[in-house]
């Protein structure tokens, strides 16, 4: 990661309340290298941009750091590119991360990626959401369950019964999507 980028990195990590150490700058260049080395090769997603990579994607999937836990399992739903889960598990990668993922490709990318950063507590796994619960160990187990990719009343469908009890779901949403929540949850709101 050039100079530049990491200030950019540090900048907004410090205005979200995001602590990111040299380390996990390290995790992050090498996840990157990765992104772009596959995008080159086999798109794995659309943008080619280094710095737009980084500021819409990266810095974005810091955000659910703050609630993750001090231990326990995380599950991402979807995970596609990495997107929020290979950047958590480079922010904390002592916490146990599963990354669910139903297509081929991205799964692939996902395993390399663990690989090379590397996450040891971390696997990806190619399995549909709706069969996840069934799988050993996830149904009923994750601290937190997090999305990027799914709409909200989809996700959390989906989620529900992957959670522990006092399980915590994090569904990051655009500001278009979260304004429709109202209409298609059914009045469900969200503080």
């Amino acid at each position: 990661m050039a100079p530049a980028e990491v200030a950019i990195l540090n900048a907004c990590a410090a205005k979200l309340g995001v602590d990111v150490t040299r380390e996990t700058v390290g995790r992050l260049g090498r996840f990157l290298d990765l992104l772009l080395e596959w995008n080159r090769r086999v798109p794995v997603t659309g943008e080619r941009d280094p710095e737009r990579i980084l500021q819409q994607h990266v810095i974005d999937c810091l955000a659910p750091g703050l609630w993750l836990p001090a231990s326990g399992l995380v599950i991402d739903v979807g995970s596609g590119a990495g997107f929020p889960g290979i950047i958590l598990g480079c922010l904390r990668p002592d916490l146990e991360l599963v990354l669910i993922e139903a297509r081929r490709r991205p799964t692939s990318f996902l395993r390399e990626a663990i690989r090379v950063i590397p996450l040891p507590a971390a696997r990806a796994v190619e399995l549909r959401a709706e069969d996840a619960p069934r799988e050993p160990g996830l149904g009923g187990g994750a601290d937190v369950v997090v999305s990027r990719a799914l709409r909200l009343p989809l996700f959390l469908g989906l989620a529900a019964p992957l959670l522990a009890p006092h399980g915590s779901v994090i569904a990051m949403q655009t500001p278009r999507s979260a304004a429709t929540v109202g209409r298609d949850a059914g009045g469900l709101v969200l503080a």
